[in-house]
C-alpha cells in the first residue's frame, strides 16, 4: 500500500503567501522562466475580470516543501510567484513615474516603500538594495535580483538567456498594460490595484509537502496539469541533492545532454522505459519511489545519468525513422517507421536492451519480429497491450543478463503473442481501416505491401508513391448502386479492407461513383497489380467479402517470422 501522503494544504490569497517574512526558495536546478505573451495575457484579463466583477479569482495550487521556520522551497507554482511579483514591480513602477512627474512625491515614495514590503521584500539599510522574498533559480536569480528587483533596464536586451529576456519582456508588458488599463493615475489607485485587487482577489491553495516524494505522490494522484514536466524536475532536484558542488556542475552538463537528445517532454517515459529494459517491470506513479530507493551514492547518480546519456540518443532513434543512426540502412528505416506508425511503444525497452547485447544480424532479425508481432496482435488483432509489456519485459531481464541472445529465443519467449495464422486471417478477413484521418497511412501502408507481393518482390512505398485509395463501392454511393448493396450494409463495408483498390489519382477521378462494371474499363489501364486482377462484374457483399479472404492469405504470408514454429 502506498504511504499517506504527508501534505498540509491552506486557502491563502497572495499577500498570505507572502505575509510574516516568509521567503521562497526555487531549487537552483528547475526549469527556467518560460511563460510568454499568451499566459501574460490570460492572466491580465482574468485580473481585470476580477475587478470589474468584485469576484476573487482561483490560481491554482502552489505546492512548498518548509525549509525553516519562515523559508519554503518551491515545488511547484514558480512560474505563477515570478510572474505576479514581475506584475506588481510594474505597479511600482507605473507608482515611480508619478513621482518622478512630481505628482504627490512624498505619499507615493511612501507607497512604493510599503508595496515592496509586502509584496517583493526588504531594503539592505547598508547597500540600499531590495532583497527578496522570492529567490529564482541559479539561471534567473542574477538578472532577477540585480535588475528586475532593482528596477535597472538590461544593458542589451538582445544579449539576454532567453529565460531573462522572456521575464524582462513580461516586465514591459505589464508596464505598458497597467499604464494603458489607468488612464488618469493616481497613487492611490495604483497601489490599491495591488494591494486589494491582486494581494487580495488572487486566491492560492498552499500545499505544504514533507518532501519531494509527497509532492511527487500528490501529482500522481491529483493528475495534477504538467506533471511530466514536475515529476522530471522532482528527480533532478533529488539526484543533484547526493553530490557536491563541483559534481553537480558534471552532473548538469549531462542532464543537459540527455534533456536535448530526448527532449523533456520525454523524459518521464524514456526514463521508465530506460528502467524497464533491465529492471523489473514498474508502473509510472511508483518510478521516482523505486530510483529513489536504489540510487543513494554519487557513483550511483552517476553510473544512471552516463547510462541514460549512452541510451538517450537510441530512444529518441527508436521513435524517428529518419534518425541519422539508420542512415543507408533501408530495412531499419523501414521498421522504425512501421512500429511508428502501428503507434506501439511496448517494445521500446526490448529494443534498448537488445542493442546493447545482439549482433547486428540478430538485432535486424529481432525489429521484423518485433514488427510482425504488433501487426498480427495489435494492429489486425486490436488485443490489450497489457500482457505483451510484461513479456517484453521478462525478455529484457533475460537478455541484459545474457541468457538470452537470438531473436529465434526471443520468439520462443514470445510464441503466445505471435498471432497463429488461422486467428490472424479471420481478423483480417474483416478488418475496418478508415481511408482519411489518421488512419490514412495505415490504410496505404498495407495496400502497398499487399502490392508488393502481387508484383512478386515490388518495392512500391507507401508514403512516396502517387497512387489514390480507390473505394469500389464508392463513399455516399448513388442509388444506382442500392441493388447491388443496399443502402441498410452500405456503412458496414464502405471502409472494409477489401473495398479498397490502388489506383492513379486520374483514374480514380474517372470511376467516381461508377458501378463496378463502369470502373472495369479503368481498373485494366492502371499500373497496380491489385487493380488489374479481374474483379467479378458486380461488386456486392459476397463479392467483398471473398476479396478480403484472399488478401488476408496474402498477409499471412507477408507478416510472419521464418521460424519453422511459426509456420502455422
Amino acid at each position: 500500500m502506498a504511504d499517506k501522503i504527508q501534505m498540509t494544504p491552506t486557502t491563502t490569497s497572495l499577500s498570505g503567501l507572502l505575509a510574516n517574512g516568509i521567503t521562497y526558495h526555487v531549487p537552483i536546478f528547475q526549469r527556467d522562466y518560460s511563460w510568454t505573451s499568451e499566459n501574460w495575457t490570460d492572466l491580465w484579463e482574468d485580473i481585470v475580470i476580477s475587478v470589474e466583477n468584485g469576484t476573487d479569482h482561483y490560481m491554482g495550487a502552489v505546492v512548498v516543501q518548509q525549509m525553516g521556520e519562515k523559508n519554503f522551497r518551491v515545488i511547484d507554482g514558480q512560474q505563477r510567484l515570478t510572474t505576479l511579483s514581475i506584475l506588481a514591480l510594474a505597479v511600482i513602477k507605473n507608482i515611480q513615474g508619478l513621482v518622478e512627474n512630481g505628482i504627490d512625491p512624498s505619499g507615493n515614495e511612501e507607497r512604493i516603500k510599503e508595496l515592496r514590503r509586502s509584496f517583493l521584500g526588504q531594503r539592505d539599510p547598508g547597500s540600499l538594495l531590495y532583497s527578496s522574498k522570492l529567490t529564482l533559480n541559479e539561471n534567473n536569480d542574477s538578472f532577477y535580483q540585480s535588475r528586475l528587483l532593482q528596477l535597472q533596464q538590461p544593458v542589451n536586451e538582445k544579449t539576454l538567456p532567453d529565460s531573462d529576456k522572456l521575464m524582462w519582456q513580461a516586465f514591459s508588458y505589464f508596464y505598458l498594460t497597467v499604464k494603458k488599463y489607468f488612464k488618469e493615475p493616481t497613487g492611490i489607485g495604483l497601489a490599491n490595484f495591488l494591494n486589494k485587487s491582486i494581494g487580495d482577489r488572487l486566491m492560492f491553495i498552499k500545499i505544504e509537502v514533507e518532501d519531494e516524494m509527497s509532492a511527487y505522490t500528490l501529482f500522481e494522484t491529483l493528475n495534477y496539469r504538467g506533471v511530466d514536466l514536475t515529476v522530471t524536475d522532482l528527480l533532478k532536484n533529488y539526484l543533484f541533492s547526493l553530490l557536491s558542488q563541483a559534481d553537480v556542475r558534471v552532473a548538469k552538463d549531462i542532464w543537459r545532454k540527455i534533456a536535448n537528445a530526448i527532449g523533456l517532454e520525454k523524459f518521464p517515459s524514456f526514463l521508465r522505459h530506460y528502467w524497464m529494459s533491465r529492471n523489473p517491470s514498474v508502473r509510472q506513479d511508483r518510478l521516482f519511489n523505486i530510483i529513489r530507493s536504489n540510487i543513494k551514492t554519487n557513483q550511483h547518480v552517476f553510473d544512471l545519468l552516463r547510462k541514460l546519456e549512452c541510451s538517450a540518443a537510441l530512444y529518441d532513434a527508436l521513435q524517428d525513422p529518419f534518425s541519422p543512426e539508420w542512415k543507408g540502412d533501408k530495412d531499419r528505416f523501414n521498421r522504425i517507421r512501421e512500429l511508428k506508425l502501428f503507434g506501439v511503444n511496448q517494445q521500446l525497452p526490448l529494443l534498448m536492451v537488445a542493442k546493447e547485447h545482439f549482433t547486428t544480424d540478430e538485432y535486424d532479425k529481432l525489429l521484423w519480429l518485433i514488427a510482425v508481432i504488433a501487426f498480427r496482435y495489435s494492429v489486425v488483432g486490436g488485443r490489450q497491450p497489457n500482457v505483451m509489456e510484461e513479456m517484453y519485459n521478462e525478455v529484457c531481464l533475460k537478455i541484459h543478463n545474457q541468457t538470452v541472445t537470438s531473436s529465434h529465443q526471443v520468439y520462443t519467449l514470445l510464441k503466445s503473442l505471435y498471432v497463429p495464422d488461422t486467428d490472424f486471417k479471420n481478423d483480417f478477413a474483416t478488418l475496418q481501416v478508415y481511408s482519411n484521418g489518421r488512419d490514412k497511412k495505415l490504410a496505404r501502408y498495407i495496400l502497398f505491401q499487399l502490392e508488393n507481393l502481387l508484383m512478386q518482390g515490388g518495392d512500391r512505398d507507401y508514403e512516396y508513391d502517387a497512387a489514390t485509395i480507390e473505394h469500389i463501392l464508392p463513399e455516399n454511393a448513388p442509388a444506382a448502386w442500392d441493388q447491388q448493396f443496399p443502402p441498410i450494409t452500405q456503412d458496414n463495408y464502405t471502409y472494409r479492407l477489401g473495398n479498397y483498390t490502388l489506383l492513379e489519382d486520374h483514374l480514380n477521378r474517372e470511376c467516381e461513383v461508377k458501378l463496378m462494371a463502369e470502373k472495369h474499363a479503368a481498373y485494366q489501364k492502371s499500373q497496380y497489380e491489385m487493380s488489374r486482377k479481374n474483379f467479378v462484374g458486380d461488386w456486392s457483399q459476397g463479392a467483398l467479402e471473398l476479396r478480403q479472404q484472399e488478401m488476408a492469405k496474402w498477409a499471412s504470408s507477408i507478416w510472419r517470422v521464418p521460424y519453422t514454429d511459426a509456420m502455422r
